[in-house]
C-alpha cells in the first residue's frame, strides 16, 4: 500500500485546514493509498533550530528526526494550504526548510483554498518545492464560497472535487512510475 501524507499547513486558532484536509483524504482511493495526516499545528515544529544546514542531513533534534522520518517514509505528499496575504502560511515554509534530501524526487500535490482558490499560495509553494527538487505533480484550488465554505465544508459535486480525484490518480501513477524505475548500478 502506498503511503500518502497530507500536510495541514495552517496553524491558526479556528482554522478550517483540518476540515478541508479530512475531505481531501476522503477523496483518496483506499485501494491505492494509506492516508496519514501531518498537522503542523499539532507537530509544532519550532522555527529552524538545527545547527547544521538541512542539505547535510545531520539532524540533531528529535523533532527534526521525527519530521524527516514522516516525509522519508511517505510515497507522496499533498499539502493543504490557505492563502494568507497572497501566499502560504509561514509554518509550511519552515517545515519544508527543515529538510532537504527527504524532498528530492518526492511526488507532491498542492490543494489551496481561499477567495481566489489559493492561486498565489499554490504557485509559491510549487516554486519552493521545485527548488528542493520535489516533483510537483499538480495543484487544485478551492474557492470561497462556491467550492468550500468559510467554515470548511467542501462541495463534493464541484469541478474542483473531480480535479482533486484526477490529481490524486496522477500522484499515484507517479508513485507507480518511481517503483518501476530499475536500480542504477
Amino acid at each position: 500500500m502506498n503511503q500518502l501524507r497530507i500536510i495541514v499547513s495552517s496553524t491558526r486558532p479556528n482554522r478550517i485546514g483540518p476540515t478541508v484536509t479530512h475531505w481531501v483524504g476522503a477523496q483518496a482511493d483506499p485501494s491505492q493509498w494509506e492516508v496519514k495526516v501531518l498537522d503542523l499545528g499539532v507537530i509544532d515544529l519550532p522555527f529552524m533550530d538545527e545547527e547544521d544546514m538541512p542539505r547535510n542531513g545531520n539532524y540533531a533534534k528529535p523533532h527534526t528526526q521525527a519530521w524527516a522520518s514522516e516525509i522519508f517514509e511517505s510515497d507522496a505528499i499533498v499539502v493543504v494550504t490557505p492563502q494568507y496575504n497572497r501566499s502560504f502560511p509561514a509554518p509550511i515554509k519552515n517545515a519544508i526548510d527543515y529538510l532537504y534530501a527527504e524532498w528530492q524526487d518526492k511526488p507532491v500535490a498542492i490543494v489551496g483554498y481561499g477567495w481566489s482558490g489559493g492561486v498565489d499560495a499554490r504557485a509559491d509553494l510549487s516554486k519552493i518545492f521545485t527548488h528542493v527538487s520535489a516533483d510537483v505533480v499538480g495543484d487544485v484550488g478551492l474557492t470561497f464560497p462556491e467550492q468550500v465554505t468559510p467554515e470548511g465544508a467542501v462541495d463534493d459535486d464541484s469541478a474542483a472535487a473531480g480535479e482533486l480525484r484526477t490529481l490524486l490518480d496522477a500522484l499515484h501513477a507517479k508513485v507507480l512510475d518511481l517503483d518501476e524505475v530499475p536500480a542504477q548500478s
